[in-house]
Formats: C-alpha cells, structure tokens, sequence
C-alpha cells in the first residue's frame, strides 16, 4: 500500500508480520497500533540502499504444515511441501506500508497493489473493503499471454463487481507489448497485431476496446532513462 503519511514526514517501510493471520483484528485496525509493524526508515537520497530494504517484503520462511494451516495460508492441492516434508514455505509479511513522499501522494493518492488471485483469496478485507471502496482499479493483462484462466477468474470473482457498481475507473493495461514487436515486421503490421489482442481481450471481458491500454513498461522505463 503505497501512500503518504502526512503526519509523518519521515519516509517508511512498515511491515504486518503474517502471524497477526491468526488473530481477529482487521488490517485497518492494526493501523492504528503502530507497535504491531516492524519498520524501516526510507532514505529516498539512496536508491541503492531503498531498493535492499525493499527486498524485505518478498521474505519467506519454512513453518511446520500445521502452522500454516493456523494461518490459513495451506492448500493440499496448490502447496507443495518444503523438499518433500512437512514444513512448506510461506510469506513472513502480510501487508507492507510504504510512506513516500510523491507530489502525487502528497495530493492523497493512494495505491493499493493487490496480491494474486490465490493470495486475494486469503485476505477477505481486500475484497470487501477496500476494492470496493476503490475510486479506481488499473486490471493489468500480459500481451504476450493474452487472458490467462487466472485473469478471468480474478475478473469474474473480483472486479466485474467494482464495474457494476462504478460506472467510471475501470481501466484494463494490457503490459508487454515490446513482445509483439519483431523487427522483420513493419511498424503497420505490429499495430495490427496489438490491436487484434486488445480486441480480443476486450470480447473475453466483455467490455469497450476503448478501455484497454496497451503499453510496455520496459520501454517506458527505457525512455525515461
């Protein structure tokens, strides 16, 4: 969750370990008690150094099968077990903050990155608090797969629900378009190809051409630099 904490001036990194799973407090509530994340000061002067406290938030840990299943987070079917015994691997976080101080932010903009769909599954607050109360969702597709069973089944379970509430601030991106590129083929038939999957994206969702955008974030990134 990417935001500014404007009664903090000081840039952060907070975590939520994943054991408050177990309890019965919200995430929103346990925002409000600031000793139950562990945090990370943001010097925003040092990339370098952000980027390594960042690598903090993809941490896992090995845990015995019945810890897990306390926590909620095993599934027989999609969680295989840690070299074939009983412990399996699962994250050591559950939500991270992240304070920074963007114009942006500073404005009031908030970004809430979603986890997949098995993860969203696991966290109900997501789904039926703060989606909901969204005043945008970006729905982020990969040109190069096209519609997965997993984006479908995130569609159907999750957001065709925002869109029949919010008649605007449902965009789909449809990202990796440099995958279609090929440098044997001219620029007229690349758009063409690019047209045809965001057409075809657009039928499987049901929704306007005119609301998918395609773009490649490589090469924006490239652009910039």
């Amino acid at each position: 969750e990417l935001f500014h904490d404007n009664k903090n001036e000081e840039p952060y990194l907070r975590l939520l370990p994943i054991e408050t799973r177990a309890e019965e407090m919200s995430i929103a509530e346990y925002k409000q008690d600031p000793m139950a994340w562990q945090k990370h000061p943001l010097n925003i002067d040092y990339p370098d150094e952000m980027a390594e406290v960042f690598k903090e938030i993809i941490q896992t840990k090995k845990v015995p099968i019945e810890e897990a299943l306390r926590l909620g987070l095993y599934d027989e079917e999609n969680h295989e077990s840690v070299g074939g015994g009983d412990e399996v691997e699962i994250p050591v976080w559950r939500h991270a903050l992240i304070s920074f101080p963007h114009p942006l932010l500073k404005q009031g903009l908030v970004v809430l990155d979603t986890p997949g769909l098995n993860a969203l599954g696991n966290e109900p607050e997501l789904t039926v608090n703060m989606l909901p109360n969204a005043q945008a969702v970006l729905f982020v597709l990969a040109a190069d797969t096209g519609v997965t069973k997993s984006d479908m089944d995130m569609w159907k379970n999750y957001i065709r629900s925002f869109r029949n509430v919010h008649e605007k601030g449902l965009m789909v991106v449809m990202n990796k378009i440099d995958t279609l590129w090929d440098e044997l083929t001219d620029e007229s038939a690349t758009g063409q190809i690019i047209a045809k999957q965001s057409t075809d994206a657009a039928k499987l969702l049901g929704i306007s051409v005119d609301s998918i955008f395609p773009l490649s974030a490589q090469k924006g990134l490239i652009a910039k630099v």
